[in-house]
């Protein structure tokens, strides 16, 4: 059965991000948490950093005992400090079974086609009792709909790089999203073979501030203070499961 209560900390980590911290340091904490000593931890979609963050990244492989990294964009450099990487799909790498402690990607799972495939990979790979952590976009809310209807109008990359800069370079690459992974509910559908599947939901004012322009941010805070009162899903997913 899936676990939809949070964990003890939640209200904690809540309580951070709506105090300002960037999501990176606590999905981090969360990482972490899980991890054994000398834990092989595999970062999937580890270009650009951890969420973008290189430091933090370098800050993940230290704590690791082996750090591993899977990146099919090829264009973008890897860090030194990975022991292994690996450049194509998480579902292709040659990956041993029950080889890895704790996995995690970040804003990836909205781009996966089939998450099914993945999952099961998981399943595979990870060690028993092993965790892997995904951070992404709550489908429930507004944003994953604008996103999809500004894809179809051909209006997100012309969108994106007008508010953030060049793809690549000034911002961060916008592949194409399928929201198959991307509500509590849809780990029962993906993941059904895992012993424990959980799911914790992050929102606060101004966690779209940088999708609007800066004279409608105002806008967007509004939208975000009138969610929180109806008690409606933020932004931000993260889905927690562990192999028995």
């Amino acid at each position: 059965m899936m676990t939809l209560a949070p964990a003890a900390n939640y209200e904690d980590l809540l309580a951070r991000y709506r105090a300002g911290v960037w999501r990176d340091r606590i999905f981090l904490d969360m990482i972490a948490a899980e991890m054994p000593t000398d834990a092989v931890v595999l970062d999937i979609g580890c270009g650009r950093g951890f969420d973008g963050d290189i430091p933090l990244q370098e800050e993940m492989a230290g704590r690791a005992g082996r750090f591993v990294g899977i990146e099919p964009d090829k264009e973008i450099p890897l860090g030194a400090y990975f022991h292994e990487t690996h450049r194509c799909l998480f579902e292709d790498a040659p990956l041993e079974d029950a080889s890895i402690d704790v996995a995690y990607a970040i804003m990836v799972l909205e781009h996966l086609p089939d998450p099914k495939i993945f999952f099961d990979k998981l399943q595979r790979v990870l060690k028993p009792g092993g965790v892997f952590w995904g951070l992404t976009v709550d489908r429930r809310h507004f944003f994953c709909r604008a996103s999809r209807w500004f894809d179809r109008l051909h209006l997100k990359t012309w969108y994106l790089n007008r508010l953030m800069g060049k793809r690549g370079e000034e911002r961060y690459e916008n592949y194409p999203v399928y929201y198959r992974c991307n509500a509590p509910e849809d780990l029962e559908r993906v993941a059904p073979g895992f012993a424990e599947r959980q799911a914790y939901n992050f929102s606060r004012e101004g966690q779209l501030d940088a999708y609007f322009p800066r004279l409608l941010r105002p806008l967007g805070r509004w939208m975000d203070r009138r969610a929180l009162r109806r008690g409606q899903p933020g932004t931000l997913l993260a889905l927690r499961v562990k192999k028995a």
